[in-house]
């Protein structure tokens, strides 16, 4: 299973200096993460019209859900 903020988190650990990394843990990386993809979750969640049919309330129904800017920043368990 993906995760957008776990995979963010490792790839900004590994451009940490040596020994920096270590001060931080994962949680605070994934956090950090998380509460950068906060305000883009907003504006790309599930929605569904009259008729029950699922979008994105920014893309609207062109794509579907989830929109391709969906799939970076939920799980695929939020999906």
């Amino acid at each position: 299973m993906t995760d957008p903020a776990v995979e963010a988190a490792n790839r900004v650990g590994k451009t940490l200096p040596y020994g920096f990394f270590s001060k931080l843990t994962s949680s605070d990386l994934i956090a950090a993460a998380r509460e950068a993809l906060a305000p883009l979750k907003e504006l790309h969640k599930r929605v569904t019209d009259d008729g029950g049919r699922p979008g994105c309330a920014t893309c609207g129904w062109v794509d579907g859900w989830p929109c391709s800017t969906a799939e970076h920043l939920y799980r695929e368990d939020e999906l």
